[in-house]
């Protein structure tokens, strides 16, 4: 399995606190050997929400297609839980 797979994996698992999701998605590339820190571009993409779910737009330098991390918050607004990865 290739690094950025396991990577995604990870990412599927994720669940953390609402403001830092953008944070742990790049640590998780990171910690997998991806890309460094100052490779990874993580910002919000509002055109691929669904379901209820943010869609958050993960562009690695030198990578052609970037990967799509949708995450679904709880009733409290605090924690994040990551729903889907593409």
């Amino acid at each position: 399995m290739k690094k950025i797979d396991e990577a995604i994996d990870r990412i599927r698992t994720l669940e953390c606190p609402t403001g830092d999701l953008e944070n742990r998605v790049t640590e998780i590339l990171e910690d997998y050997g991806v890309a460094d820190r100052s490779k990874i571009n993580v910002n919000r993409d509002e055109y691929f929400d669904k379901d209820e779910a943010q869609a958050y737009r993960v562009q690695i330098l030198n990578q052609e297609h970037p990967i799509m991390v949708l995450a679904k918050s709880g009733y409290d607004d605090y924690v994040a839980k990551v729903t889907d990865v593409y």
